[in-house]
């Protein structure tokens, strides 16, 4: 049976020309200045090739098969000189941001659990010139305090600006940087500090209050306690005269004359920039000793990963620093001079446990173009309807984990179906 036509044929081929006028009016453009082209080719294209010709391999990225890519830029063959290279690349452009707190209240669930929920207001940004005199007056204070040159100093805090600011500053005097996953638990925590014979760590007033304070007596060489945290200003009923400073306190006693004017000892490629704790998941945590030259060629390799990685992308940071993915996601930012926005997993989108209802979260803030990401963390976030609907990342994911781009440089495009691809 054919179904009867009311409507005229010369009509219906007029509006058949209308869509297709207006198909090509507004695909082509799209196709030609999106780029989209060009990131079809990147994802077919060969990507590397077996340098002995054999299926096992070893395999050889193919844009370098006849060298090893070691140093992002000339003549910076270590992290200090790659984070002076940025300040004065980019001095004024945004280098650390972290949101503002605005309020913070306890929120009844149903089943009788208390939340505890964040209203935050916008990014408030550290210049690259700022984020790099605030890491010398650091460093300067720390030397000021005892800590020398090729002896451990301990990082114990979760991601945040001051975290990277205390790392460049080790780096630029040499101090070997102990990371310490602020997920372990006492035993971990002692056995690191121990093991590496610190003097020194970093760390936050809630890290301190929680975790810290209660394996003091088990750490006996750890004279000095830095807190990135503004307030309080003093620290009573510490055990055996261990000192805690804030890390403004340290700042201003680096700024001093005579601190400053002391000479810097700087280190060589060769020299160790982290000693990495792992997270003791099968047994004791291990100590991963990482050279200034290991994480410099690390981190030139994932910039050619990177299609067009500038000044003009943001990285949103929210995974732990005390992991060197993250660490080395930071170190190739700064070195192409984009923006780094702070976050964490539980203020990431506006669904996220500590965001209140009706408030933003971090993503649809910063509007970040570049995230690090493992399939396990990125996939419930990205398949939430709200984001296929909504997309507050604007940016289509074009690069595999596990470091992710999230947009080109329009920053219009949309997640392809949630997934990372």
């Amino acid at each position: 049976m054919r179904l009867k036509e009311d409507i005229n044929p010369l009509l219906l081929q007029v509006f058949r020309g209308v869509v297709w006028v207006y198909s090509l009016l507004t695909f082509l453009p799209w196709y030609l200045l999106s780029g989209v082209s060009a990131s079809l080719q990147r994802a077919k294209r060969v990507k590397a090739r077996s340098a002995s010709g054999r299926l096992a391999g070893p395999y050889r990225a193919v844009n370098v098969t006849q060298r090893l890519a070691s140093t992002l830029h000339p003549a910076c063959d270590t992290l200090d000189k790659v984070f002076e290279y940025a300040a004065r690349r980019f001095p004024r452009r945004h280098c650390l941001g972290t949101r503002e707190v605005i309020s913070e209240e306890d929120e009844p669930q149903p089943n009788g659990k208390v939340f505890k929920k964040v209203i935050l207001g916008e990014y408030q940004w550290l210049s690259y010139e700022e984020a790099y005199q605030a890491a010398v007056r650091f460093g300067s204070g720390l030397a000021a305090l005892g800590q020398r040159p090729q002896y451990n100093i301990a990082i114990f805090c979760e991601t945040r600006a001051e975290w990277i600011i205390a790392a460049q500053a080790c780096f630029m005097n040499n101090f070997p940087l102990v990371t310490l996953y602020s997920t372990l638990g006492g035993p971990a925590i002692a056995h690191g500090l121990n093991e590496t014979e610190v003097t020194h760590i970093i760390t936050s007033k809630d890290l301190l209050q929680t975790r810290l304070k209660a394996i003091l007596l088990e750490v006996p060489r750890l004279q000095h306690i830095i807190v990135v945290d503004d307030k309080p200003t003093a620290w009573p009923g510490f055990p055996r005269g261990i000192m805690v400073h804030n890390m403004a306190s340290v700042q201003e006693l680096g700024a001093k004359a005579e601190n400053m004017s002391r000479p810097r000892i700087q280190p060589i490629p060769s020299s160790i920039a982290v000693i990495m704790y792992t997270s003791g998941s099968t047994g004791i945590p291990k100590g991963v000793m990482i050279s200034h030259s290991n994480l410099i060629a690390g981190i030139t390799g994932m910039a050619e990963r990177i299609p067009n990685l500038d000044e003009t992308d943001t990285y949103i940071g929210y995974l732990p620093l005390a992991h060197v993915l993250e660490l080395s996601a930071e170190l190739v930012c700064v070195s192409h001079g984009c923006r780094i926005g702070y976050s964490s997993p539980q203020t990431l989108a506006d669904q996220s446990t500590k965001i209140k209802k009706g408030s933003k979260g971090d993503t649809s803030v910063l509007k970040p173009t570049l995230m690090a990401a493992v399939p396990k963390l990125a996939c419930p976030c990205f398949t939430h309807e709200s984001l296929q609907r909504d997309n507050p990342l604007h940016g289509e994911m074009h690069i595999s984990c596990p470091f992710v781009s999230l947009g080109n440089k329009d920053k219009n495009l949309t997640v392809l179906s949630g997934w990372l691809r």
